[in-house]
């Protein structure tokens, strides 16, 4: 197998700058509590992220925990903050002796059993659990008591007086000050920090979520505490590392908030990397701003916590797996190309768009094929039925498993993916026609970014809407269907009927039905301009190709891209035809089976297919047919002088190969 890329590309160095950034001291030696939120859609990468950002943080302290995993063994934020209290102590070679004292006796507190005992056998109960020489207590109820005095909107100071001082005779500010606190503070020293104790495990397992809070809140200021003191003097080491993995669910959504609240009152340590799936709830509303490259620049929400999106991975990043392939497949016969590398890495990324899943899946299944098989072959048979890799990747892109296939959500989804963008699916009879739960989940989905793994390159000309799925999802989706041409062919009806020609001749093209799209296009150059009319026949032209055009055929019987070619265009062969038509028709036969060009017109619909031809042969046909329409007689064109710009600067795009 070629060798393992979490960390490789510059998308994943630029996160792990990110976090060097944060875990190395500032220039001033200042502390700061960064948090750093990761969104990723499923299949992004985040979690091989994590596994790498943690071995290379090599010497660092640091913690890694799979919130999912913790939230589905029913585990309460305390348990996730005993984990990386548990976890950091294991890598300190900068900070030595990490200890979290006060935060242990907390924690251990907060598990005895104490409900139905009066105060004073709660505190024999604690205090028995705890097994603490009361010689040592005095430091740290001093330490608790700060705490609690920060939680209660007190000076510090104010929560040593009150530690110090025995109960009778408190009067004025520091009476109303302790009733404050009440009921954490009982007597002085060790009964004091035994009464604080029990009146925490009191609110944490007895109180409403209100005192629950509370509790959880002392707990972390504990932990950041404790780890404050460890670092003292020392403001020279690297910071500690956590890294929390998929924290889109509850459990997730309360250690984050916790963090955030328990990190407002004095700086600390601590740098902390989540990762989610999706937006977290309670979370300001931010843009995330656009997947610029292989860049992470993530936004600010407030002090101290930061979002930021994982970006797909970049043509040239594919490339260099591509090279890891071709190097590892040991094929009879490279692709029939010069540079080999840079084909497999466009046909590839053409397929997957970067998504760093499907990338990964797809090259590993071209080197599961026999070695005598062509590279062009493979590509096709890739998403073959009987290959399973449409349905793994599938199952592993969506938010819900496929056991749920039956679902009325999964069935629309599939109906969906025949049109550029789900909001155009919104509008269909089936879905206006169903239930209001139904259309709300429909839409709560396809507006989603995270859900739809829609691209954002800032540019919605290339992107589409935000409703626009993201390609590989789309095609793994119309893969799906038993049916494709038969849902389009409904889309076509309900176009016509609706007298939406631009739709009809879409979905007549992806049902096979060249004569009608062409008779469309032809007659559209008496309406539009040329730009207009060029960008609607790259409209066009991304319609889904047929099964039967772009693989599944076994070995040795294909034909290129020249026979389907040839099968379409074949009813130009009679008399009677327009000239015109005739160009217009071959020229979006070729145009639809053949790969969008290097430079290619921006229509609001990112879908790619290269597996129609793969080496680019019908950009031969292309070429030749523009500029058929340009030296046709003068009645043929509208403006000959405009349209003649326009058309011949559009065949230039084909005469490279689009991989170079």
């Amino acid at each position: 197998m070629p060798r393992s890329w979490p960390g490789q590309s510059a998308r994943d160095r630029a996160v792990e700058a990110h976090v060097e950034s944060l875990l190395l001291p500032g220039p001033d030696g200042a502390p700061r509590r960064p948090v750093t939120l990761l969104l990723g859609p499923r299949g992004s990468g985040k979690t091989t992220l994590l596994e790498h950002l943690y071995g290379w943080a090599h010497g660092v302290p640091r913690a890694w925990l799979d919130v999912a995993e913790r939230a589905g063994r029913n585990e309460q934020p305390v348990d996730v903050l005993a984990a990386i209290a548990a976890g950091l102590p294991q890598h300190e070679p900068q900070v030595k002796n990490l200890q979290f004292r006060a935060f242990d006796i907390v924690v251990q507190a907060l598990s005895v059993q104490i409900r139905g005992l009066s105060d004073e056998a709660a505190r024999r109960a604690v205090g028995a659990e705890l097994a603490r020489p009361r010689s040592g207590w005095l430091g740290l109820v001093l330490q608790l008591a700060q705490i609690a005095a920060g939680l209660a909107g007190l000076p510090a100071a104010v929560g040593y007086v009150l530690q110090l001082l025995p109960l009778a005779g408190q009067s004025g500010i520091l009476a109303r000050t302790r009733l404050r606190l009440s009921p954490v503070l009982r007597g002085r020293t060790a009964g004091a920090g035994l009464g604080l104790l029990v009146a925490l495990n009191r609110a944490y397992n007895e109180g409403p979520p209100g005192q629950r809070g509370f509790a959880e809140q002392f707990v972390c200021r504990a932990l950041l505490d404790d780890l404050r003191r460890c670092y003292h003097k020392k403001d020279w080491a690297v910071r500690s590392l956590v890294l929390l993995d998929n924290i889109d669910n509850r459990l997730g959504r309360d250690v984050l908030r916790l963090l955030r609240e328990a990190r407002t009152a004095a700086t600390d340590p601590l740098v902390v990397l989540a990762t989610a799936g999706s937006y977290p709830h309670g979370l300001p509303a931010v843009p995330i701003g656009p997947q610029s490259g292989s860049a992470f620049a993530p936004q600010p929400i407030d002090e101290g916590l930061s979002v930021g999106r994982l970006p797909d991975l970049t043509r040239a990043e594919v490339d260099l797996q591509a090279r890891d392939i071709l190097e590892e497949a040991d094929a009879i016969s490279p692709p029939r190309v010069e540079n080999g590398t840079r084909w497999l890495g466009w046909a590839v990324y053409e397929l997957t768009r970067g998504q760093p899943e499907g990338t990964r899946q797809v090259l590993a299944g071209l080197l599961e094929f026999d070695r005598a098989v062509p590279w062009e072959v493979r590509l096709r048979q890739i998403f073959a039925p009987s290959n399973g890799l449409a349905r793994r990747l599938l199952e592993r892109l969506l938010p819900f498993g496929l056991e749920h296939q039956e679902s009325e959500l999964y069935q629309a989804l599939l109906r969906a993916s025949v049109v550029p963008d789900l909001a155009q699916a919104q509008v269909t009879p089936e879905l206006l026609a169903a239930g209001v739960a139904l259309q709300q989940s429909f839409n709560t989905f396809c507006t989603d970014p995270l859900r739809t793994l829609h691209l954002d390159t800032g540019d919605e000309a290339a992107d589409g809407i935000v409703e626009t799925p993201h390609p590989l999802l789309r095609r793994l989706l119309r893969y799906a269907l038993d049916d494709p041409a038969a849902v389009h062919a409904d889309r076509r009806t309900e176009a016509e009927g609706l007298d939406d020609p631009r739709a009809a001749a879409y979905h007549a093209l992806a049902c096979g039905d060249l004569p009608a799209a062409a008779a469309y296009l032809d007659g559209l150059i008496e309406q539009a301009g040329p730009r207009d009319w060029y960008a609607e026949l790259a409209r066009l032209r991304r319609a889904p190709l047929p099964a039967s055009v772009v693989g599944g055929e076994a070995p040795g019987t294909l034909t290129g891209p020249w026979g389907p070619f040839e099968r379409f265009v074949r009813h130009l062969g009679g008399e009677g035809v327009d000239p015109r038509l005739r160009t217009v028709t071959r020229l979006l036969a070729a145009s639809w089976i053949a790969p969008e060009p290097l430079e290619s017109d921006q229509v609001g619909d990112p879908y790619r297919d290269p597996l129609g031809d793969p080496y680019a042969e019908l950009y031969t046909e292309i070429n030749a047919r523009l500029h058929t329409l340009v030296s046709a007689d003068t009645h043929v064109l509208p403006d000959r002088v405009a349209w003649t710009s326009v058309l011949l600067n559009k065949a230039g795009h084909y005469r490279e190969m689009p991989w170079q």
